[in-house]
């Protein structure tokens, strides 16, 4: 591994993801997977994003509200992902990627072209997007667009957004951990440790410099950002497919 490359990396996904609340997992996955096959990407990326998530549910309080509002969401992220972890061995994640990439593209054309894009906050629909978010999360670390797409159509407090969204993130990476654990803990006697440690300390400071930054973004330009950050891992999202399946 190109040791001051991914630091670069990471240090900027850690900004953004405290910036904005999401992108730090599927950006840390798709800068390893510049090094090293996709599975191999995701193990690696574990323990870095646990952490991140840790710190970003924590750091805001008391969770009883979202727990109330998007608990049935974080529910069903945490049983998709135990769902696209396994898929993880069966199956080529490149093609859940490219899925995922025109969601995403979908999702930001309507919203460019409208700004009353909303979704009824029902059992059905918190479901529906907690598993699909899971199952893709689980198997690509690439959770946060579908999540984001659900918690913008029902939210327009950027705080709100931001710990729903990790608390998702977080009960979907112990689920990785649970499934991915014999790999996980491996990783501890591999010549990967210390590159991984480093960056993990890295990314923990910069979360918390991003997280000081969202203070002093307004609304409407979170949302922007948020969008263009969508965007953005769309584009990462459908590279790391095309580069899966040559």
């Amino acid at each position: 591994m190109n040791i001051l490359v991914l630091s670069l990396l990471f240090i900027t996904s850690a900004l953004l993801h405290g910036i904005s609340g999401i992108g730090f997992p599927i950006a840390s996955t798709t800068s390893l997977s510049l090094f090293m096959p996709l599975k191999e990407a995701v193990v690696l990326a574990l323990w870095p994003t646990l952490l991140v998530n840790v710190l970003s549910v924590i750091s805001g309080g008391k969770m009883g509200n979202i727990l109330y509002k998007y608990g049935l969401l974080a529910l069903f992220s945490l049983i998709g992902s135990f769902i696209g972890a396994k898929l993880l061995f069966l199956i080529n994640p490149a093609y859940l990627q490219f899925l995922l990439s025109g969601v995403i593209a979908f999702y930001i054309f309507n919203s460019t072209r409208s700004s009353h894009f909303r979704l009824p906050e029902n059992p059905v629909v918190l479901a529906f997007f907690g598993l699909a978010a899971g199952v893709i999360g689980g198997a690509t670390n690439a959770m946060s667009p579908i999540l984001i797409i659900c918690l913008l159509a029902m939210s327009n407090d950027r705080h709100e957004i931001a710990r729903a969204a990790n608390l998702c993130f977080l009960l979907g990476k112990i689920s990785q951990l649970i499934v991915l654990r014999n790999e996980a803990f491996a990783l501890f006697s591999s010549d990967y440790l210390w590159p991984v440690l480093i960056l993990t300390a890295l990314s923990l400071l910069s979360l918390f410099v991003g997280t000081r930054l969202r203070e002093r973004i307004c609304a409407r330009h979170f949302r922007w950002l948020v969008l263009v950050l969508l965007g953005v891992l769309a584009v990462m999202s459908a590279v790391q497919a095309i580069r899966a399946l040559m």
